[in-house]
């Protein structure tokens, strides 16, 4: 699956893993993410519904960086609120789809309270 997929799809209790106390992210990977998953999860709260369905959602905004540009609130996130120029928010964009549509097994270990994310790539 892709990493935006696991991010809404994948939960424990009916909340996001990053939103479960006591409950971390971990990642394994070899290439770097372009950002931290809290920030992923911060913007994919922002912009798609959790547990929904492809045709339930947006998905320019995992997808389409010039879309993402135009219409994302970056002030809506902290994380975001300081790009301001097209130039910043277009690298954003660009960024944010790249890492979000990185391939990805997910796998939730309950004895070490862990959401893993294996990528493929």
């Amino acid at each position: 699956m892709k990493l935006y997929q696991g991010l809404t799809q994948v939960q424990v209790n009916e909340q996001l893993a990053d939103d479960v106390p006591g409950f971390t992210v971990r990642t394994d990977l070899e290439k770097p993410l372009n950002f931290p998953t809290t920030l992923l999860y911060h913007y994919i709260d922002a912009v798609l519904r959790p547990g929904s369905r492809h045709d339930e959602n947006n998905l320019l905004y995992v997808t389409d960086a010039a879309f993402i540009g135009e219409n994302f609130d970056f002030a809506s996130l902290t994380e975001t609120a300081v790009l301001t120029d097209f130039e910043s928010k277009m690298n954003f964009a660009r960024k944010i789809v790249a890492d979000l549509n990185r391939h990805v097994a997910v796998n939730l270990d309950t004895t070490k309270h862990e959401f893993q994310l294996l990528f493929t790539d």
